[in-house]
């Protein structure tokens, strides 16, 4: 059943494809610029806070405060979820689970109850960085769920595009997605390290994953053209040791493609990508050979700053395909 009930020259018909199932969408000013959020706050349409954002429904914002039966506003199926702080136009976080939306935002929430120690880094990789931002500028939070009864690739492709899109609009990435940390706290390590991270001291460097983000790759031309994502790639070539003696030492993006199909089955970047692309052209595929490309990285880097990159590349396909690429997910939970 087709649910969409807006007409939109930006959205790709296919995407509805991954989204039909997510249910009918909020009501829609008519004049198509904004709507009212149940009377509460008035957005554009389509904005990252909207009800309706990216041809995906979602629920009220519920504050992580809420009672139980408040809470009852976030689905029970699989999806998306997005999460804010009040009073701030930006995203602290943008997630998926193939587990019920309500189970995974309330025990996250519970995850940051505790004020005076820093979470671990499992099983929620997000919930140090949140309690990070908390700790230091005493933000409260608010999240908002959709639900998308999708495979794996089809949720963590429209993570990606949902990620990628609101680096387009807001010019950066959320504060917590990528690896991004609050510039004043080190990350807790998992429980078995045993860790447990903090405010750094005075005196202590700022923690490299608070700088900047990247800004956001400009939106140009198709998947495998020689200027994507206004980038320059190399030319394709087999995914053979002798073959990546070309690539140059440092950061870089690199695309593995299909030789009979030449359609991309993978989005990846590295620090040493000539390294990975070595290590890559070395692991069994069934006897299935692959093609790649790379563009170098020439300015330096951060760890979170690759990561922007890369979901820039993985979100523009996906709006141009509606999916991912094939080999993507594949090892994703």
């Amino acid at each position: 059943m087709e649910h969409e009930q807006i007409t939109r020259s930006d959205d790709p018909a296919g995407l509805r494809t991954v989204c039909d199932q997510a249910g009918q969408h909020a009501p829609v000013d008519p004049d198509g610029d904004i709507f009212e959020n149940a009377g509460q706050e008035t957005v554009p349409l389509d904005h990252y806070f909207s009800l309706v954002w990216s041809s995906l429904s979602w629920s009220e914002w519920v504050p992580f405060t809420a009672e139980k039966h408040e809470f009852r506003e976030i689905p029970r199926e699989p999806g998306l979820y997005r999460i804010r702080p009040a009073g701030r136009d930006v995203l602290m976080y943008i997630g998926e689970t193939r587990r019920t939306l309500r189970q995974r935002l309330n025990e996250l929430r519970y995850t940051l109850k505790r004020t005076d120690l820093m979470p671990w880094n499992d099983p929620y990789r997000e919930a140090p960085a949140l309690w990070a931002w908390r700790d230091a500028e005493g933000f409260e939070y608010e999240c908002s769920a959709a639900p998308l009864d999708a495979s794996t690739n089809g949720r963590q492709g429209m993570k990606s595009l949902l990620l990628y899109r609101y680096r387009q609009h807001h010019g950066e990435s959320t504060l917590c997605n990528f690896g991004r940390f609050h510039p004043r706290y080190r990350r807790s390590t998992d429980r078995r390290e045993n860790l447990r991270g903090g405010r750094l001291e005075a005196g202590q460097k700022d923690n490299p994953a608070g700088g900047v983000s990247y800004p956001p790759l400009h939106p140009a031309g198709k998947p495998g053209d020689p200027d994507w994502m206004g980038l320059s790639w190399s030319d394709v070539d087999l995914l053979v040791p002798e073959k990546i003696q070309a690539v140059p030492a440092g950061p870089g993006l690199y695309l593995l493609s299909d030789p009979e199909s030449q359609e991309i089955v993978s989005i990846g970047q590295s620090a040493t990508c000539a390294d990975r692309l070595l290590d890559l052209s070395r692991k069994s595929r069934d006897g299935k050979e692959l093609q790649f490309s790379f563009h170098a990285v020439e300015e330096t880097v951060l760890p979170h700053q690759l990561g922007e990159l890369e979901n820039d590349l993985i979100g523009n396909f996906f709006e141009q395909f509606r999916r991912a690429p094939e080999f993507q997910f594949r090892n994703s939970r």
